[in-house]
């Protein structure tokens, strides 16, 4: 019963985040601009296990995900289909691949890359909010 709870806690948890997801980049900019948020453009593959560990365990830390909240737009970005606009501009070498972009700037301000433990990735968003005072 408590493993049957938990799960359905993470569930909603992840449907409900994932809900703030902009799959379209151009969305998401201008969702962080009217927000005075940052934009974390996260590239992952179908079938990547450091990208599933990430989703699974990462981003459901609830200091994580509340950071991701209140301070990011994600715009999730699959490599086997990147729009050639977004291939030039970021170009994510593998998975998961993850660039912190400041919308007001124009420019990317962090670009973390591979499997992050929860504190690391943690400690990676937060150290750009800090940067860019949005946090």
């Amino acid at each position: 019963m408590r493993v049957l709870k938990l799960f359905i806690l993470l569930f909603l948890v992840g449907f409900l985040w994932a809900d703030r997801w902009y799959p379209d980049f151009q969305r998401g900019v201008e969702t962080a601009k009217r927000e005075g948020k940052l934009v974390l453009v996260y590239f992952y593959e179908d079938g990547c296990n450091y990208c599933k560990y990430m989703e699974d365990v990462v981003f459901i830390d609830p200091e994580v995900s509340t950071l991701m909240e209140n301070a990011f737009v994600v715009v999730p970005v699959n490599v086997e289909d990147i729009p050639e606009t977004l291939d030039k501009r970021f170009r994510a070498v593998g998975t998961p691949t993850f660039f912190v972009y400041d919308p007001r700037s124009d420019r990317i301000v962090m670009q973390i890359f591979g499997l992050q433990e929860t504190d690391e990735f943690l400690e990676l968003l937060m150290s750009a909010c800090r940067r860019l005072e949005r946090c």
